[in-house]
């Protein structure tokens, strides 16, 4: 059998696991509309509360819904410099898992962009396709992203409404 009939982001499985994961674990938060300036707050704040507690702590705080780092559908991420999720508020099931060889829908590996930004040039913004679990569909998203120490870099960021 085969699987043309599925949209080519939706052939690649660990893409596609990671869009229904997304989708059953934060389609109960309601979709808003957020300012770079919002991201950029919230990335700030959690480095700074990783800079307070440390890391291991931090880290939990973050993949918390209830932490504080998750506000609707934003949410704060960090990764190691390999790839790994050490922290993930929109979807739990992530932390642990190594991410850099997730390619978008464009052949892009966004994970690792989001590391190499972030160590390279120590905070900047990018944009990449990300599956949007309020849309159900793979979106345009612009993330922030904020270098910590030398092997970690957080970031958030939010979706790009459709074009008409």
């Amino acid at each position: 059998m085969t699987d043309n009939y599925l949209p080519r982001w939706a052939r690649r499985p660990l893409l596609a696991c990671l869009l229904g994961v997304t989708l059953s674990v934060a389609a109960w938060r309601p979709a808003t509309a957020h300012t770079a300036d919002e991201v950029t707050a919230l990335v700030e704040r959690a480095a700074a509360h990783i800079r307070s507690v440390g890391p291991a702590q931090a880290f939990a705080d973050i993949t918390r819904p209830d932490g504080g780092f998750v506000h609707g559908d934003l949410y704060v991420f960090c990764n190691s410099a390999d790839g790994r999720v050490l922290a993930h508020g929109g979807n739990p099931k992530l932390v642990g898992k190594n991410l850099a060889d997730v390619r978008d829908p464009d052949g892009n590996r966004p994970i690792l962009n989001v590391i190499h930004l972030g160590l390279t040039q120590g905070q900047g913004w990018l944009d990449y396709l990300w599956p949007n679990p309020q849309a159900g569909h793979v979106q345009r998203k612009m993330t922030y992203v904020l270098r910590i120490d030398d092997g970690t870099v957080c970031g958030s960021g939010y979706y790009q409404p459709d074009p008409p």
